[in-house]
């Protein structure tokens, strides 16, 4: 009598009641399990493993070890540092001049978050300002207006208040933009002729706000004149129009202008200083003052 071995893995196939009796197999048992070596590998069940504890060396499912827990948890501490508030928020300013200075010394056991902020110069979208401040030309001469940095803007607004002391004009105001190739200005329109006392309003729109610009006015013979200009800068990027002068730049000891984080006139930026670092801040030149938030 032959003894027939039955695979343990495959399970006994019983023919259902409900077959109705159909010839076919796989209607009257059903479908045939497929074999262990037939299963692709990811649908194979696989035993959750943790090294937790574990001695062995093999490769695991789970943590390695309680200390990259510990990592984990720190790292998730230094993160939510600059997020979440788990004291008072306590503000100072410290002046920052073009030689580096001391601006966080971080003693704290486990480190701390920090919020920076560079309020100086222009912050937002809309710069106001004086192009000339009240002025008075005697005949046959021109008065040149300092420039103004406008690269950050994309659209000007000009206001101009005069007053005819003697004869009628016409004066001129030119508007001029920087030529960046031979670094001269260039008249790119004429935005006032004034022949009487009044005043005078004009959108240049983007035509000359380029980089930079300035206001060149030519009163002639026998003609003199008192005038104010006053701008608007429109359609603004984030920071001011004065650049690197209002720059604060962030780093070691050695920090400079060209070496250190640039910190934009009105951003700000959150650092976690772990203990034992010292941070400092530069300027290009002029003396500005810095917000420091400690979280």
């Amino acid at each position: 009598m032959a003894i027939k071995y039955y695979d343990p893995r495959v399970p006994v196939r019983v023919r259902r009641a409900e077959s109705l009796g159909q010839v076919d197999n796989e209607f009257g048992y059903g479908p045939r399990p497929l074999r262990t070596e037939d299963v692709p590998a990811d649908l194979l069940d696989h035993a959750i493993r943790s090294s937790i504890g574990s001695s062995s060396g093999g490769p695991s499912g789970g943590v390695d070890s309680k200390s990259e827990l510990s990592q984990i948890v720190n790292d998730v501490h230094a993160i939510a540092g600059t997020l979440v508030l788990r004291r008072g928020l306590i503000g100072r300013v410290v002046p920052i001049t073009s030689a580096p200075v001391v601006i966080i010394q971080q003693n704290e056991v486990g480190g701390r978050g920090y919020l920076l902020l560079n309020p100086a110069g222009v912050v937002g979208l809309t710069a106001t300002g004086t192009l000339f401040p009240s002025t008075t030309v005697i005949g046959a001469n021109t008065s040149l207006s300092a420039a103004l940095g406008v690269a950050n803007y994309k659209s000007a607004k000009f206001f101009v208040v005069a007053t005819f002391v003697a004869g009628a004009g016409p004066v001129t105001f030119d508007l001029q933009t920087l030529d960046p190739a031979s670094g001269t200005y260039i008249t790119s329109q004429t935005i006032f002729n004034l022949v009487a006392t009044g005043s005078a309003y004009v959108d240049v729109g983007s035509l000359g706000i380029d980089t930079d610009l300035q206001m060149l006015v030519t009163v002639p013979v026998g003609t003199t004149i008192t005038f104010t200009v006053g701008y608007v800068l429109k359609d603004g990027l984030s920071g001011t129009s004065s650049g690197v002068t209002q720059t604060i730049f962030l780093g070691g000891a050695g920090v400079s202008a060209t070496a250190g984080y640039p910190l934009l006139s009105g951003s700000e930026r959150p650092f976690y200083l772990m203990e034992n670092v010292t941070l400092y801040a530069v300027t290009d030149g002029p003396s500005l003052n810095m917000n420091i938030f400690e979280l």
